[in-house]
């Protein structure tokens, strides 16, 4: 369905196919979420009785697609995603090299997560082939170039894959010293001079300043001596540099474009991953306090990927959940009668209590993730009585991934989850409404404030105790 196509299709009224427990089920948009962020999220009416699967009505497909994720491209400086760009990554896949190299970084990928939050290491070996990745390989199908083949007969892909295998040891290194899990490049010049560093933090050449400083220092050294040398004589070093330079970016464009791709695609799966973790974490929580989860799901990727070892690699995995039909707690002023401001957000931080006990950090906790749902009987005169969910949990991390001797309390400090909520809706309410909200710290939260966050500074995190 999606294969050759460049806009959107998350479109009200489009029809899009799912695949559910391995059988493909078209369903019809009916409501957008947007704009796209870290997934595409939408309102969706089956064609087809899923009652099986408790799915009666409409539901929420909240689907983490690579592609038209705009937050996300931009996130990580990439381009608008086009066929073209998933036919070369493909083909970069089917090759050796590539294959190979996707394997590491995906492995890279998961171990600077876990070092940048602090998680107990699940790979430990990492030069060690693994069954997966010999299996893979033997598997692919050989569209990519052969290394015994002119380079300059190939095409820019065949160069791209020759030049993982030629330069996989330095990238390895580089990978290491990298800010972020970005893709590395090696850049040669013809000086002799090797220099491995993070391409889109870097520019080892930059002509325009090079070009000003050779003629300052010409202008210098005219001044002082005579050069008997004539224009015909004088090495062309800047058309050298130039030339180098260029060969250089153009090496940088070919890896990036598609270094890019497979960043997106290990980081919506940690999205992805995470969501479907907290909401089977909080099973006696849903359709309570969250929405209930119905089934996992995901759209096929074009039709010359499926069925295939790297088929992964161009899923779009998703979840559907059930769909509150209300208003974002930000808008609260727009929607509930001014008395009812105070339960309201008084409920929402009850929630982020309740998620938190259950061993849950959001990292990513917003008033636009609470949904009130107002009760259709509501009236001027009766008690105003409403459902509130919490959404979105792609950004979360969880005790049980951490050290057991690991100060929690510490981490839930520093998120301050419930600060979250009510500093920033008692703020709001003042700013656009002369009050309305009064916000008190629970006792928990207090007691984290008092003992991690006080002071001019917060306390360091607690080297884990040994258990």
């Amino acid at each position: 369905m999606m294969a050759d196509m460049t806009e959107c299709p998350y479109v009200v009224g489009n029809k899009i196919t799912l695949q559910l427990e391995g059988h493909p089920v078209q369903a019809t948009i009916v409501k957008t979420f947007e704009p796209w962020t870290n997934a595409c999220a939408m309102v969706l009416s089956f064609d087809s009785d899923l009652s099986a699967l408790g799915i009666e009505g409409n539901v929420v497909l909240k689907v983490y697609d690579r592609w038209f994720s705009t937050e996300q491209r931009t996130y990580w400086q990439t381009d608008p995603w086009t066929p073209e760009i998933e036919r070369d990554l493909y083909e970069y896949l089917c090759s050796d090299e590539g294959i190979k190299f996707a394997i590491k970084h995906e492995k890279f990928c998961i171990k600077k997560r876990e070092k940048e939050h602090h998680f107990m290491p699940t790979i430990i070996e990492e030069d060690i082939d693994t069954d997966e990745e010999q299996n893979q390989q033997n598997t692919c199908e050989q569209e990519g170039a052969n290394e015994n083949d002119d380079a300059n007969s190939k095409g820019p892909l065949s160069k791209l894959s020759m030049l993982s295998t030629s330069l996989f040891s330095p990238l390895s290194h580089a990978y290491k010293m990298a800010s972020r899990g970005l893709l590395c490049a090696t850049r040669l010049f013809r000086s002799g001079v090797t220099a491995v560093l993070p391409w889109r933090h870097h520019k080892i050449t930059d002509i325009e300043t090079q070009e000003i400083n050779r003629d300052n220092e010409a202008s210098e050294n005219n001044s002082t001596q005579t050069h008997g040398i004539t224009e015909e004589q004088q090495p062309n070093n800047l058309d050298t540099a130039v030339e180098d330079a260029g060969e250089s970016e153009n090496e940088e464009a070919e890896w990036d474009y598609l270094g890019n791709e497979l960043d997106l695609c290990f980081f919506k799966q940690f999205r992805y991953e995470s969501e479907i973790e907290a909401y089977e974490t909080m099973r006696d929580l849903q359709g309570i306090q969250v929405p209930r989860m119905f089934a996992h799901t995901k759209i096929l990727g074009p039709t010359y990927t499926q069925d295939q070892p790297i088929s992964r690699y161009f899923e779009h995995p998703g979840i559907l959940i059930e769909y509150i039909e209300g208003f974002p707690l930000p808008e609260i002023a727009e929607h509930a009668p001014r008395k009812e401001w105070q339960p309201i957000i008084d409920k929402a931080i009850e929630i982020v209590n309740s998620i938190m006990s259950h061993g849950i950090i959001n990292d990513d906790t917003q008033e636009r993730s609470f949904i009130v749902q107002p009760d259709p009987a509501n009236t001027l005169d009766s008690e105003y009585k409403f459902k509130m969910a919490m959404i979105d949990f792609g950004h979360t991390r969880f005790r049980r991934k951490y050290h057991p001797g690991e100060d929690w309390r510490w981490w839930q400090a520093q998120g301050d989850s419930e600060g979250a909520i009510g500093v920033a809706m008692s703020a709001q309410l003042e700013r656009e409404q002369g009050g309305g909200y009064i916000y008190e710290r629970t006792p928990y939260s207090e007691a984290l404030q008092c003992d991690y966050m006080s002071g001019e500074l917060p306390k360091e995190r607690p080297i884990p105790r040994d258990v």
